[in-house]
Order: structure tokens, then C-alpha cells, then sequence
């Protein structure tokens, strides 16, 4: 069985509990299927930009023959990312 990266699993913590937030904040006077669609897209949005940076960056390095590393780079704008989702959470509180 293959074993979840220990930074990818408090990623996944963070962005199901900063989506949570949300839902139960944000998106409170919204109706529901509306609430889970917009949740569902900002727990998604770390990583989607996350995907699209590393993307970039890959075939960036590939135009320069270099050696294309997608998972560092992924790992840490994911990081990148959910930091400033909770820096903005705290400083809108």
C-alpha cells in the first residue's frame, strides 16, 4: 500500500478545514447547493493553483533542457497557498 507524504497529509488537513470554515462562515446565508459548490471550488483552489504553477514551471524547465521536477514544486506552492488562506482567515477575524 503506498503511504501519503506527512506534508501532504496536513495539506489535505488544512484545506478541508479552511473549506469547513468557510462553509460554516462565509457562506452561511448562501442556499445550500450553492454553499457546497462555492466550498468545493475553495478547497480545491490550493491545489488547482498549485497544478497550474508546477505546469508551468515543468515545461518551462523542459524549454531548458533541465531536469523537470513537478512534485517539489507543487508541494510547495500547495504550501504557498494555504498560508495565505490562513493568514487572510486570521486577519479577517
Amino acid at each position: 500500500m503506498k503511504q501519503i507524504n506527512l506534508m501532504t497529509a496536513v495539506f489535505v488537513v488544512a484545506a478541508i478545514l479552511l473549506a469547513a470554515h468557510s462553509f460554516h462562515n462565509e457562506y452561511a446565508d448562501l442556499p445550500l447547493a450553492s454553499r457546497w459548490l462555492r466550498t468545493t471550488i475553495y478547497g480545491f483552489g490550493p491545489w488547482l493553483c498549485a497544478a497550474a504553477f508546477a505546469g508551468a514551471k515543468v515545461c518551462f524547465q523542459i524549454l531548458l533542457h533541465k531536469e523537470p521536477n513537478f512534485r517539489t514544486t507543487f508541494h510547495w506552492v500547495t504550501g504557498v497557498v494555504i498560508a495565505l488562506m490562513l493568514f487572510t482567515k486570521f486577519i479577517a477575524a
